[in-house]
């Protein structure tokens, strides 16, 4: 049998002669056969080869791909297609960052972190109003969002959540915990954590109960972790005590909530990085880490440095970051970012860098700056991670990358919309645009 293969210019066999495929020859009616040669070699190929050539393909080819024809459309939305996709691409994943702003709707805005640019990414294919309170979470190309957002005494809290993929614009809705209850729960913080060749994730919503200690009035947060596995479709809770609040803080708490009617949130911020979710607790500060593989809890007694102010945890692969801001003492009043690392083995906040007056500045540093005598270097080439670790920290209505192995920063550029500037009305997240199915 005669062997035959593609090349650039036809197909050739094995006797050396070769047909070409669209060629240029001047009859018209042999330039006709050709195309339909070239249409009949795709047609003939094995549906798994012709799949094989597909996933290759760069991601925004596979977006207009689902634009061709109902079949490969129906394709995208298989998950073997999807999982063929993340194991055959040779294409290392985009590093995007991800936040959000109201231009008047909510609108996702990417900044694509190779090319220096924002992209834009338009929430209006979901069938139902969202706000500034509707991102939750956000993770390898998946965003989870809250609708229908309430006021109850324990303060706003969503009556649905939505996983949605904003570049295939597929969406699911997903159901409350059956054990979270509005009236007696608080949704703190949210999480997703995914399995990019396995096509799965998990959701996580860690909710705050106050309950007394036997029939005293004495006051104690317990954290609940709600995990939605998206392979059984189901949701499981497990619980961990905060230790009980002082008797100061538990008077300040419920006269806080009798006078303003909502409750005081113990969970202050909380990032999810390597499949573990972690959530800083204030009064007393303690560092929970809800590992979501073994579905377990673990809690840590970290006291945070005596300089921050309004802290928010940053996670990279292998390190722990907290961001604020860094002032001397309480009459402080100047403009400095801080930037601390964990040390795993101490459990203790070292000082990283400090960005003086950074917000008077409108450009980047682009060397090592003098640091105060206790600040420890991270590790320029950290164990497993070639890459430069870089940190995103919103200021205002701004954002700064702040690269911690060079040490150096630049301002991100401002985002415009219909030639309308577009301030961020939330926090942000490391984004992988992707073709995963919610």
């Amino acid at each position: 049998m005669a062997a035959m293969w593609i090349t650039r210019l036809g197909i050739l066999s094995d006797d050396g002669s070769a047909s070409k495929i669209g060629g240029g020859g001047t009859d018209g009616h042999a330039e006709q056969q050709n195309i339909m040669d070239e249409v009949g070699v795709w047609e003939s190929l094995p549906e798994d080869v012709l799949d094989r050539v597909l996933a290759r393909l760069p991601l925004q080819s596979l977006l207009r791909m689902q634009c061709v024809c109902k079949r490969w459309k129906i394709k995208l939305r298989t998950s073997s297609f999807i999982r063929l996709c993340e194991s055959e691409s040779d294409v290392v994943p985009q590093k995007w960052f991800l936040t959000f702003g109201n231009v008047p709707g909510p609108v996702g805005l990417a900044y694509d972190c190779h090319l220096c640019k924002w992209h834009s990414l338009p929430l209006g294919f979901l069938p139902f109003a969202l706000d500034n309170k509707s991102p939750l979470a956000a993770a390898d190309g998946l965003i989870c969002l809250g609708a229908g957002w309430r006021s109850l005494n324990k303060g706003f809290t969503p009556t649905r959540l939505v996983v949605c993929n904003p570049l295939s614009r597929f969406w699911r809705d997903v159901a409350l915990p059956p054990d979270l209850d509005p009236a007696t729960s608080l949704v703190s913080v949210a999480g997703i954590v995914v399995d990019r060749y396995a096509g799965t994730y998990k959701l996580v919503i860690v909710g705050e109960v106050t309950k007394h200690e036997g029939g005293s009035k004495r006051e104690q947060k317990v954290l609940i972790a709600f995990v939605f596995d998206s392979v059984s479709q189901s949701w499981s809770s497990h619980e961990t005590l905060v230790n009980f609040l002082d008797p100061f803080t538990s008077f300040l708490t419920s006269h806080f909530r009798t006078l303003v009617g909502f409750a005081i949130r113990s969970v202050c911020c909380s990032v999810v990085c390597e499949g573990v979710m972690y959530c800083l607790t204030s009064r007393p500060y303690q560092l929970h880490a809800f590992h979501v593989e073994s579905e377990e809890w673990s809690r840590s007694r970290v006291a945070l440095p005596a300089e921050i102010r309004g802290p928010s945890l940053a996670g990279r692969p292998g390190h722990l970051f907290l961001v604020g801001a860094y002032l001397h003492n309480q009459h402080d009043k100047s403009s400095n970012i801080g930037i601390w690392e964990l040390d795993q083995e101490t459990l203790r906040w070292s000082v990283v860098d400090i960005l003086l007056e950074a917000t008077l500045c409108n450009h980047g540093r682009s060397k090592s700056p003098a640091s105060p005598g206790t600040a420890q270097r991270p590790n320029p080439n950290p164990e497993g991670c070639e890459e430069d670790v870089i940190l995103f920290v919103k200021w205002n209505v701004r954002f700064l990358a702040y690269n911690v192995t060079k040490k150096s920063w630049h301002w991100l550029p401002d985002f415009h919309l219909c030639s309308q500037s577009c301030a961020p009305s939330s926090t942000g997240y490391l984004f992988a645009p992707s073709l995963l199915l919610p």
